[in-house]
């Protein structure tokens, strides 16, 4: 059987889609009612247009003040933004050279290491440009920024470069120095004599004489008659100083500024101008070594800056900042070539200033002279309460003895002079026993220290010796001059009566 739909009898009715009237796009009249702002009139109207004005004024003043904010910030902020950002550019563009340590009459920089307090300059590390417009002439032409260095400028960089290797404690760089300073001398030499018509070049000879430079090379150079007239003071300065010669160029260098100068160039100056000034004038000559070491932080220059200032404050009686540049010193160059000289500078300036050092203020070196070694402790301490028990710092003097004494070696020479020392110091303590001396042998010590080792000793028979009797019962034989002694006295007496007697009637004798 198939499948088939079922048939209808009937038809299907038939549906008719409704009608859409629209009337009222056809233009007829809608009967539908239309929206429309309600009609306001009266009191009504008059505030409706009062706060309509407000809204507009407060609107209109928003607007202004967004302007105003927008000018403000490109007049202001626009600058601010763009300024450091052109300088940056112009700072990576720039020459840049490095500034060397003033050294006069040396040949190397060992020889300022070895000079101690007294030594000359030593480099620094700088990195501004020579050609600056401080001290540019009128009308005198500046570099463009994106002027490279010159090579009188890539020289003095380089070795400055080195210098800070030195300083850092670099051995191969140290011995490197010299080889350094006689080729640069060398390679000035060959330039042309043109290059030395040029500012920046012409500073840069003088930064390398003040740096290890001979005076011979900057006397060869000046010689050729080419040396910018703007540098000419300078380059004569500069050898002047080299050879010590006391004229009116050398003392043309303590009118500079070094403020006024690039940061290398200051700093070198700075430096020069404290040795120059360090014979009459010690508070100038320090602070114009602290300038050295705020224009240039690291490096050779503010090690020798350092060891310097060091020397001068311990002939003066700032301990305090003596102790910090000190310990400043010793945490950041002890591994320098030149820290041995420090060391001995160091030990011979606490020799001085034992004699008047407090117990309290000695806190402030501890740090430091515990990174030193045993022995170097023991002879520290050994000397300061030498010296401080003979200035009668005896606080002082006690403490030092007693350090020096725990680190003594038992039954040996250092042992006998703390000790000795330690005495001293208590000497006049009258709540001590005269026993001070005791384990302390004379034929044991140097020969220095037996002159006080009898100086205590008779200090301490006469403080502590005991009487010999009681001051109540007369010595023995008082009151008795039957004796010898007072047949005696009557003989003087009987010869005087008798001198007095001729020379009474030797005056009569005479009045007649």
């Amino acid at each position: 059987m198939k499948f088939a739909l079922p048939k209808f009898s009937r038809p299907l009715p038939k549906f008719k889609a409704p009608k859409l009237r629209l009337s009222a796009l056809r233009g007829q009249a809608s009967s539908r009612k239309k929206f429309g702002w309600p009609k306001v009139s009266g009191p009504n109207l008059a505030m409706l247009n009062a706060g309509m004005k407000r809204a507009r004024l407060i609107i209109g003043a928003g607007a202004l003040g967004l302007v105003g904010l927008g000018v403000l910030g490109w007049l202001v902020v626009r600058p601010m933004v763009t300024k450091p950002q052109a300088a940056a550019a112009e700072t990576s563009t720039a020459p840049v050279v490095a500034a060397s340590e003033p050294a006069p009459a040396r040949a190397s920089v060992a020889a300022v290491g070895a000079s101690g307090a007294t030594g000359k300059p030593e480099s620094a590390k700088a990195s501004e440009p020579l050609a600056k417009d401080a001290g540019r002439e009128p009308g005198e032409p500046t570099a463009a920024p994106s002027m490279a260095p010159s090579e009188p400028e890539q020289l003095v960089r380089g070795l400055q470069d080195l210098e800070e290797r030195v300083a850092a404690g670099d051995p191969g760089a140290y011995a490197e120095m010299p080889r350094r300073i006689r080729s640069t001398a060398s390679r000035f030499l060959a330039l042309p004599r043109e290059t030395w018509a040029e500012k920046r070049n012409a500073r840069a000879l003088a930064l390398f004489l003040l740096s290890g430079g001979s005076s011979a090379l900057g006397r060869k150079i000046y010689a050729l008659h080419t040396v910018v007239a703007s540098e000419e003071g300078l380059v004569k300065g500069a050898i002047a100083y080299l050879d010590g010669i006391d004229c009116a160029e050398r003392d043309a260098l303590l009118n500079l500024d070094p403020r006024a100068l690039d940061v290398a160039l200051g700093a070198q100056m700075a430096f020069v101008q404290s040795i120059l000034m360090a014979n009459y004038d010690r508070a100038k000559a320090i602070a114009r070594l602290d300038l050295t070491r705020l224009l240039a932080p690291g490096g050779l220059l503010e090690e020798a800056a350092l060891r310097r200032e060091v020397g001068l404050l311990s002939e003066t009686a700032q301990f305090d900042k003596f102790a910090e540049l000190s310990g400043q010193y010793w945490s950041r160059f002890r591994r320098s070539p030149y820290a041995g000289n420090f060391l001995r500078q160091f030990v011979a300036a606490l020799a001085r200033e034992s004699a008047r050092i407090k117990v309290e203020q000695w806190a402030q070196l501890d740090e430091l002279i515990d990174s030193l070694s045993v022995e170097q402790r023991r002879a520290l301490y050994l000397v300061m309460a030498h010296n401080a028990a003979i200035a009668s710092n005896s606080a002082f003097a006690d403490l030092a003895a007693r350090r020096a004494l725990a680190l003594a070696p038992p039954d040996g020479v250092d042992l006998q002079r703390a000790l000795l020392y330690r005495a001293a110091a208590n000497v006049a303590d009258p709540t001590l026993n005269g026993d001070l001396l005791h384990g302390v042998d004379r034929a044991k010590l140097p020969m220095g220290d037996q002159p006080l080792f009898d100086a205590v000793s008779r200090v301490l028979a006469g403080i502590h010796r005991a009487p010999e009797q009681e001051f109540s019962g007369p010595p023995p034989g008082a009151g008795d001059l039957s004796g010898g002694e007072f047949a005696r006295t009557e003989a003087d007496l009987r010869e005087a009566d008798a001198t007095l007697a001729a020379a009474q009637k030797s005056m009569e004798a005479n009045k007649r």
